[in-house]
């Protein structure tokens, strides 16, 4: 049982160092910009959404349908957004 919690908090600690640390590109803050000011996005690139998602700075409000996702900024995006890089 001991194992299984110390698994978790390694997984945990690995996704939260992974996500604070995502070095994104031009286009990927374009995207995240994209995002914060109109949250039906059917423009920006597959392989950006997945990145964001993955990195915390996204969320989906429904699942994509017809290529088309709802998405919205998290806090995370939002801070990131906020300093620039």
């Amino acid at each position: 049982m001991g194992e299984v919690f110390s698994n978790m908090a390694t997984l945990k600690t690995g996704l939260r160092s992974w996500s604070r640390n995502v070095r994104l590109t031009a286009d990927e803050i374009a995207s995240l910009r994209e995002i914060a000011s109109r949250t039906m996005q059917r423009t920006i690139p597959d392989e950006h959404r997945d990145r964001l998602l993955k990195a915390g700075y996204i969320r989906e409000i429904m699942p994509a349908h017809g290529g088309i996702a709802a998405l919205a900024l998290t806090g995370r995006g939002l801070r990131r957004l906020a300093t620039g890089k």
